[in-house]
This record gives C-alpha cells, sequence and structure tokens, in this order.
C-alpha cells in the first residue's frame, strides 16, 4: 500500500465531505490508498459517518482528542508506505493527493510535504511557515493574497509547513512522531524541525497540492482548544535551538523563503499602491467633468436670459 491518510474528527459532516473530496484529488487505485480515523465523537455521531470515497474509511480508534497523541496512535496501525497527515475540514482539490505524494518521492533529500491552502473566502490561508525575531511562528501571507495569484508561488524548500496537510515517509515518521507534549498545537512545526536537523531532509511546500481549509472549524467550538501559552514558549524554544544549529544550507532556505516572503509582500503594497493612484485620478476626472458640466449647465443658462432679455426688449419697441 503506497499512502494512509490519518486524520481526527469527531464532525461526520466534515468527515464526509472530506472524503468525498479524495475521489477527484487522486489516481490511486483503491487498494493503494486508505483512511485511517481517530474519532472522538459519539455513538451516534459515528453512525452518521458515510463514506463515498472509493478507499476504504476505518474507524482505527476511539481515545479522547489530543492531536498529536492521536496521530501517533493511528501512524503505528498504518500500512501505507507514506502517510498523508490531514485535518477532517479540508476540500481537496484535483490532483492533491497525488501532487504531494509524488513530490516527496521525487527526491530523497524531501523528508516532509505541505500543501498550499485557502480559506472559504478564497484568500491564501497558508503558503509555508516563517519565524519572526521572537522565534514565534507565522503562516506566510495569510488572508493578504486572493487565491487568483496561486500561480505566483511557487514549490520550494521552506521552514514549515502546517499539519493541516502532510506527507513524510511512515518510517521516518515513526522514527521522529509527533511530540506529544504539546496539548493544543505546534508538533506540527517541530517535526518540521527534526526533519531537517535529525533526518537531514528538507521541507517543502508543494504549489500543486493545494486545499480549501476551513481553519479550526471543530477546535473553534472548544474552549479547551484555545492557543496555549505552555505550547508557545516550547516551540518558541524549538525554534530558537533549530536557527542557532542550523547549517549553511538550511539557513539559505530561511533566507530565500523571506525573500520570496519580501518580493510578495512589495507586490502587494504596489498593487494597492497603484489601485489608489488610480482611483485617485479617476476621482478627479470626475471632478473635472462635474466642474465642466457646471460652466456649460452655468452658460446655457446664461444664453436663455440673455436672450429672454432681448425678446423682451423687442417687444417694447
Amino acid at each position: 500500500m503506497q499512502v494512509s491518510i490519518l486524520v481526527v474528527s469527531r464532525t461526520p459532516e466534515l468527515l464526509n465531505r472530506f472524503c468525498a473530496s479524495l475521489n477527484q484529488a487522486s489516481e490511486l487505485h483503491p487498494m493503494e490508498m486508505e483512511i485511517l480515523c481517530s474519532w472522538n465523537g459519539t455513538d451516534a455521531e459515528e453512525t452518521q459517518i458515510h463514506n463515498t470515497s472509493r478507499y476504504d474509511l476505518h474507524i482505527a480508534q476511539r481515545v479522547p482528542y489530543h492531536f498529536s497523541g492521536n496521530m501517533n496512535g493511528l501512524a503505528a496501525k498504518a500500512g501505507g508506505d507514506v502517510l498523508m497527515i490531514a485535518n477532517d475540514d479540508l476540500i481537496l482539490d484535483a490532483g492533491c493527493v497525488d501532487a504531494g505524494f509524488n513530490l516527496l518521492n521525487s527526491n530523497p533529500e524531501i523528508g516532509l510535504v505541505g500543501a498550499l491552502l485557502r480559506d472559504q473566502y478564497d484568500l491564501i490561508s497558508h503558503a509555508g511557515i516563517n519565524f519572526d525575531l521572537r522565534c514565534s511562528n507565522y503562516h506566510l501571507l495569510d488572508r493578504l493574497m486572493s487565491s487568483s495569484k496561486l500561480s505566483d508561488i511557487p514549490s520550494a524548500p521552506v521552514g514549515a509547513v502546517t499539519g493541516a496537510l502532510q506527507w513524510i515517509a511512515r518510517q521516518d515518521f515513526l522514527e521522529h512522531p509527533f511530540n506529544t507534549a504539546y496539548r493544543v498545537c505546534g508538533e506540527d512545526v517541530e517535526l518540521c524541525m527534526d526533519v531537517q536537523q535529525r533526518l537531514k531532509k528538507q521541507v517543502w511546500l508543494c504549489a500543486e497540492a493545494s486545499a480549501v481549509h476551513e481553519a479550526e472549524t471543530t477546535r473553534s467550538q472548544d474552549e479547551n482548544q484555545a492557543g496555549n501559552s505552555e505550547d508557545q514558549i516550547r516551540l518558541r524554544a524549538r525554534v530558537k535551538t533549530f536557527i542557532d544549529q542550523a547549517s549553511k544550507k538550511q539557513l539559505k532556505i530561511l533566507l530565500m523563503q523571506q525573500q520570496r516572503e519580501s518580493m510578495h509582500l512589495r507586490d502587494l503594497v504596489t498593487d494597492q499602491t497603484g489601485q489608489l493612484e488610480i482611483q485617485e485620478t479617476l476621482n478627479i476626472e470626475r471632478k473635472e467633468r462635474a466642474e465642466q458640466e457646471k460652466v456649460l449647465l452655468d452658460l446655457r443658462e446664461e444664453r436663455l436670459r440673455l436672450k429672454q432679455q432681448l425678446e423682451l426688449a423687442g417687444g417694447h419697441q
């Protein structure tokens, strides 16, 4: 078996929609891919799961929600050579699964692949992860660009990618699984650090692997899944260690990623400035036309007044 899709869910509607999108997302034979789900919903909700994809869906475990722990448990049960770690709130685009899978297998230097994601309003929500001066992570171009600009973002090595959609060899993941010390989030970024530092491989963003991601559709309903300061502190320390120990090649990847981000942001500012200038020009032209029309109207009224005066003067004579 080539691919095992690992997904954690408690919402049948989301899981059903995700599975349905797999039919267009991959051309793999039904025997070459499986879906393993860690279910943490109710028994009644589980009966509402209806898999309409051509791939087998297995409820592999029923345990309380803990993303990293749930995913590690699924990985141990997976039969595929490659793991596709996915959120249930994804709607995969055509060819998405195959693009990520093929890129991972295209070069032995590539150890983990992430996807290019947009939100339900067609704004880019994930194009790789970068780090600021405090070693905090953030999503590049998060909701700053329309999905119509997707072609401007290349497939390239990056510092990290979101765990909302990742591809990694099963053996590599078993060697360096998610760090279960994270309570809410951060294990996906740390995995990217591990792949680069411990496995000496690269993390890539695959522009051809795209999907709609309705971020935190489920998590936002659970107050226990809000941002966690302990997770943030732990991840900042891990990022700092990564940067301090990074090789020249790894630092070059971070630099190139920052340069691409700067280029996109500069283009955005230029476009917005250009639009403002165009709008200002149009406003000036409208104002000038309005003034010209007023002058013409005043002239017409003046001519009419003079004509009336002449007519009255002729009548008196």
